[in-house]
């Protein structure tokens, strides 16, 4: 195919700038806790989004996010984990991903994990109007990865497939629409499709442990720009003016 053919150059320019006009709509934030120690909520993160912790001791320490109370009152309801979140409850479609570590595994069930799509979660609504999805890792040698959605039902479990103590672990989940799909450390885990919770915030949390997270980020269309933005098709017309001239 000839690329100086003027059909060529025009199907290009068209390419180029609805690739912009996709991305332009694309946001992203990104928190690394590289603030000084404290409570996480005098530390609001760029864009007005702020941590909303239920249950748990939570802190900015040494660079990490940390939930320290390993003690656990239920395993019934919302109240079963110790969770904080962050966002708009109206995202829809996104990709979220965390590091996370168990520091200190508890007798019972040492999880930790990341939440999304939440919506409904708050303790004055009662514990039984929460909706979430929960992706979570579990110390105990015949466990292993889990998803599950609120309160407590398992959508897909790995057996026997335990994470270890005091190890670093990059958590992702990718949801758009009914599918859902969940990563750890870059490789799939879980292809699963489920309507349930459209919509949602997002979060970190731990059953039994004490943990730690980090690089926490969300990425879609639906976020708003805050803390890293995607700058790609910021000057959409400015862009496009010289994808004309140079065609």
């Amino acid at each position: 195919m000839n690329s100086r053919n003027p059909y060529v150059k025009f199907a290009s320019c068209l390419m180029v700038f609805f690739f912009c006009a996709t991305m332009a709509k694309a946001g992203k934030f990104a928190i690394d806790f590289n603030q000084p120690d404290g409570n996480p909520k005098t530390f609001p993160v760029s864009g007005g989004l702020d941590w909303r912790p239920l249950q748990g001791e939570w802190t900015v320490k040494n660079k990490k996010y940390h939930q320290q109370d390993v003690k656990f009152t239920s395993t019934a309801d919302c109240t079963t984990y110790h969770r904080s979140y962050i966002g708009n409850e109206n995202w829809s479609d996104y990709t979220v991903e965390a590091k996370v570590r168990i520091e200190e595994g508890g007798p019972v069930a040492p999880i930790v994990g990341i939440f999304f799509r939440v919506n409904g979660d708050d303790p004055k609504k009662g514990p039984k109007e929460c909706n979430y999805y929960y992706f979570r890792l579990d110390q105990r040698a015949n466990e292993g990865p889990c998803l599950i959605k609120s309160p407590n039902k398992i959508l897909e479990i790995h057996k026997k497939k335990p994470c270890k103590l005091n190890t670093d672990y990059v958590l992702k989940a990718v949801v758009k629409g009914a599918s859902i799909k969940c990563y750890i450390d870059g490789k799939l885990e879980f292809d699963v499709t489920d309507n349930s919770f459209p919509k949602g915030a997002v979060g970190v949390g731990t059953f039994n442990v004490a943990a730690s997270f980090d690089d926490l980020s969300v990425e879609g269309a639906d976020i708003e720009n805050a803390g890293t933005p995607v700058e790609v098709g910021t000057n959409l017309v400015t862009n496009w003016g010289l994808i004309k001239q140079k065609y």
